[in-house]
């Protein structure tokens, strides 16, 4: 009992790392061209929010996935969960693939469900499956909104020295918003599977965000450049839009408890731009990947949670 609880904590840990490292897209921001200085600066604003947005607002994810998903807490269950997400989400990183923690772990939780026999509340898991779908569309909605309002300030400052220090204050504070908004909903996601299996344990929160945030560091710049060059390349008020739309649409799942992933919110929000300014340069070929990558994720982390249990 006592190994099972242990290789959870490391397993939690290794999956926050991997978090940050595949979701850094949606902190550093979506602008063309990210350069190595920029990226660094936008993710140490990225990873303070981060760390604030796990310690403020995690525990709004702390029913999600037991007492959310699954009836109850089970040591075995939390270590083949975390284990199964880990590696979907380490595949999808080394293949420089974004990917939603979300759709893996809730795949994953349904075999652990049945085999463990500890129930499946197919009410909340209709609710996450259907905010999969809302919320690329919900974050697209907000990111044209923001749109069309950032070009209208922008209008109205002359000077275009003062319009290039107001998007370099937005692209700032956009950044420690996406990271706000990860920390409460991803790394709080996990923060409460730990507490609902061995109770609260005082600043884990902090430990777990701090690991994203090395990933963010050490890892994250691959996929943070699938998302900013090679689906739609976007500056300025688009790339805020965009970022912003995704995070917001985030913080408002947060805010009921339901967990959905800022990476594909992020995209959504790419995705309305495209169609606001219709451009047509969109790489349509790494969208489809991307998405094809979101519904493989819940499938893959099912497979590989049941082979787990089966296993052991």
């Amino acid at each position: 009992m006592q190994l099972l609880i242990l290789s959870s904590l490391l397993f939690a840990l290794l999956v926050c790392v991997i978090l940050g490292a595949n979701n850094a897209s949606a902190c550093v921001g979506t602008r063309a061209g990210i350069m190595s200085v920029e990226y660094l600066v936008l993710a140490t604003v990225g990873g303070l929010g981060v760390v604030l947005g796990a310690v403020i607002e995690g525990g709004k994810l702390s029913n999600a996935i037991y007492g959310g998903v699954l009836a109850g807490p089970n040591d075995r269950a939390t270590a083949v969960l975390l284990l199964a997400t880990l590696i979907v989400m380490l595949v999808a990183t080394v293949l420089n693939l974004p990917l939603s923690l979300t759709q893996a772990m809730v795949g994953a939780a349904l075999p652990i469900g049945f085999l463990l026999e500890i129930g499946v509340n197919w009410r909340f898991s209709a609710l996450v499956a259907v905010s999969w779908i809302a919320t690329p569309l919900i974050a697209a909605a907000f990111s044209i909104a923001i749109y069309h309002v950032t070009k209208l300030a922008s209008r109205r400052v002359g000077s275009v020295f003062l319009r290039a220090r107001m998007y370099a204050t937005i692209t700032l504070g956009g950044s420690f918003y996406t990271g706000y908004a990860l920390g409460a909903n991803g790394v709080g996601l996990i923060d409460g599977i730990l507490e609902s299996t061995i109770g609260a344990l005082p600043l884990f929160s902090v430990f777990l965000s701090v690991a994203a945030v090395v990933g963010i560091y050490l890892f994250g710049y691959g996929v943070a450049s699938t998302v900013s060059e090679r689906i739609l390349a976007l500056a300025g008020a688009a790339a805020l839009a965009a970022q912003l739309g995704g995070a917001l649409t985030v913080h408002l799942f947060t805010q009921l408890g339901v967990p959905v992933s800022i990476i594909q919110a992020t995209i959504g929000g790419i995705a309305g731009i495209g169609q606001a300014k219709d451009i047509a340069i969109m790489n349509r070929r790494m969208v489809l990947r991307i998405v094809l990558g979101w519904v493989v994720a819940p499938l893959t982390g099912l497979a590989l949670a049941w082979l787990l249990l089966t296993l052991t």
